[in-house]
């Protein structure tokens, strides 16, 4: 099986070298990290990981404002880890995104490890749907 690939987006150096160390403690590959809107938006787009987890309040920007602008070319999953995770406003954003979820700072690991686990394998579902696009039991 492929490794997979994720991408940090965190404008906080030390908890983006935590969140690395720790997500690839958990058999991912970190392609990329971002600490700015503009910065997340481009390394997605180039390096096209599985999945992207993504803070909220980012340097010159958000999180939020990012994500809008990736959906707009891909429907890679997205992850926000923040501490903004009670904000009313905050939900109705992530969830207007599609194919997103939410973990509040501080995290349980065993969570944030489920939700990108769960994250990768609607990555895996999405492929397979693009490479056979037909109904189940339409097969003849």
């Amino acid at each position: 099986m492929q490794q997979p690939t994720l991408v940090v987006v965190e404008d906080d150096l030390l908890f983006a070298q935590a969140l690395t160390a720790l997500v690839e403690d958990l058999g991912y590959r970190v392609l990329a990290t971002a600490d700015t809107e503009q910065g997340a938006v481009e390394v997605v787009n180039e390096c096209r990981p599985d999945v992207v987890l993504m803070d909220i309040r980012l340097m010159g920007g958000s999180g939020l404002g990012a994500a809008s602008t990736i959906r707009q070319s891909s429907k890679v999953p997205i992850v926000f880890c923040t501490s903004y995770a009670d904000d009313g406003a905050v939900q109705s954003a992530v969830q207007a995104l599609d194919n997103t979820a939410m973990i509040a700072k501080p995290f349980d690991e065993a969570e944030l490890a489920d939700l990108l686990a769960n994250a990768f394998e609607e990555k895996q579902r999405e492929r397979c749907r693009a490479t056979f696009p037909f109904a189940p039991g339409r097969l003849t």
